[in-house]
């Protein structure tokens, strides 16, 4: 029988993406306690709200173990909307 604070022996931990910007300035936090969005990609555009923003790069802050989450830190820039490849202009 698998304990409930052993979720890694299912395969998923929980973490914690901050999105930065290049300043190192906090823009937004998401919790996945479920691990069920995936890790951003190095250049992946991805929307938060009403803001597109290229990943430029994605560490690891600290690493999940005995119920506490990994901590993603993921650099983005803001993709101004005439650039942005799925805009509606």
């Amino acid at each position: 029988m698998i304990a409930a604070n052993d979720e890694y022996l299912r395969g998923y931990m929980p973490r914690v993406f901050r999105f930065v910007d290049l300043l190192g300035c906090e823009l937004h936090t998401i919790n996945d306690p479920e691990d069920k969005l995936p890790v951003p990609q190095t250049r992946q555009i991805i929307s938060i709200g009403l803001s597109t923003m290229l990943v430029q790069c994605v560490s690891v802050e600290r690493a999940g173990s005995s119920g506490r989450p990994s901590v993603y830190i993921v650099s983005v820039r803001e993709v101004p909307t005439e650039v942005h490849p799925f805009s509606r202009n």
